[in-house]
């Protein structure tokens, strides 16, 4: 038995374990006690770890134990279910799946093993925030989730994987593809908002509303401030920590693109947007007033559903136009061009010239060349924001967050410079 069994072994028992303290905490805060804990489910995982350990010797005793293991819970459930009048199958199906976490990690499928039970402790541990968020649901959300499933899983696959007309810049399915990595993280903010936000306060709900779309958010609260000047810190502090999020989508977009990328720009745009991040929290807490937050909390959790196949066309279409600018500018112009090609494009969308960008260096663009034309479109959009909210809304609040971007940038700027 070498120490890669042991490493499995502790694997196992720690994630079992982690699912059986949620469920015993979820019985004792019910007051009713249930067949399995955090002991019970840790033997459940060892067993299953044991059972596809003992596959290498004994197919047919290792099927016995996987069978006997079902019928027990089986069993369990019919009684258990007659006994306290209830139907709820969960710690059952958790402890279902716990068993065959254990598998998974005796196959050293350490990865899936281990996504697969966060998955399953964070369905156990926000289950009511999730009850919360279903019981609110509406119609055009969950016809917005099906249209997303089908964009991603039905049209994808069927778009052909070449590029067409000068440079090659029209790859249909490299264009939507992008689109549904753009739009699933819009959409995942989304779900996180409507699952969190009455629970954790402007700044995360603002932070979420960021990663869906920074520059409306701010022309939204930006006209509302106009009508409301009384208020003022709820609205910097909205604008201020959504547009932080923005460096960070920014770092999620090139993560995934291109790492060697990602490496020269995680500390210059994290800098920058944990300086923002860091001011929002500071005069959340400095000069928080219960109804003013409220009333912004509220906008913030009626954002709707980000993903709309209207917008993503639109997107798509200016995508395409920005890949081929940033082509015809590293074919034929050099550097300088595509510099002025990031900073147009930050004016509306960061995130086209993010991906344009980022793909262009898989191609051969310069490291550095790239890195500058994401910063300067990163740049130019926090800019942006700032200007749209003095020109629409309350001018003192938009100075205030021009003074506080001009830090962010600063510091990110020079972090840049050092690294």
């Amino acid at each position: 038995m070498d120490f890669i069994t042991f490493q499995q072994l502790g694997s196992t028992l720690l994630l079992s374990s982690l699912i059986g303290i949620e469920r015993e905490r979820s019985s004792l805060k019910r007051g009713r006690e249930s067949f399995a804990g955090v002991r019970t489910f840790s033997m459940i995982g060892m067993l299953g770890f044991l059972t596809s350990v003992l596959h290498s010797y004994s197919v047919w005793f290792s099927a016995f134990l996987s069978f006997g293991f079902m019928g027990i819970l089986i069993a369990y459930y019919i009684v258990s279910s007659k006994k306290f009048d209830s139907f709820g199958a969960t710690t059952e199906i958790a402890a279902m799946s716990c068993f065959m976490i254990g598998i998974l990690i005796g196959v050293e499928e350490f990865f899936l093993g281990t996504v697969a039970a966060l998955i399953v402790w964070g369905l156990l541990y926000f289950k009511d925030a999730i009850h919360n968020w279903t019981f609110k649901l509406e119609a055009q959300e969950l016809i917005s989730a099906i249209e997303f499933l089908i964009v991603v899983f039905v049209v994808l696959p069927l778009l052909p994987n070449q590029g067409y007309g000068p440079f090659e810049f029209f790859n249909p399915y490299m264009i939507w593809l992008m689109v549904t990595f753009i739009s699933g993280i819009s959409f995942l903010s989304y779900i996180a908002i409507k699952i969190f936000g009455d629970k954790k306060g402007i700044v995360l709900t603002g932070f979420f509303a960021g990663f869906i779309s920074s520059t409306a958010l701010t022309s939204s609260y930006s006209i509302e401030s106009k009508k409301n000047k009384s208020v003022t810190t709820p609205y910097l502090v909205a604008v201020v920590v959504a547009s932080s999020a923005m460096f960070f989508r920014v770092l999620v977009e090139v993560f995934v693109i291109n790492r060697e990328l990602f490496v020269t720009l995680v500390l210059p745009l994290a800098v920058a947007g944990g300086v923002g991040v860091a001011v929002a929290t500071w005069l959340y807490w400095h000069e928080k007033k219960g109804g003013e937050e409220e009333k912004i909390q509220e906008q913030v959790e009626m954002i709707k559903s980000p993903f709309r196949l209207g917008p993503a066309i639109k997107f798509a279409l200016f995508f395409s136009v920005v890949l081929f600018l940033t082509k015809f500018a590293n074919s034929y112009t050099g550097d300088g061009v595509l510099y002025v090609t990031s900073l147009v494009s930050g004016v509306v969308d960061v995130d086209a010239i993010t991906i344009s960008v980022a793909n262009l260096v898989n191609d051969g663009l310069d490291l550095e060349a790239g890195r500058y034309a994401i910063m300067i479109a990163a740049v130019t959009n926090t800019f942006v924001k700032a200007g749209i909210f003095m020109l629409f809304g309350n001018p003192k609040v938009g100075l205030k967050i021009f003074l506080v971007f001009a830090s962010m940038v600063a510091a990110g700027a020079g972090v840049a410079f050092l690294f």
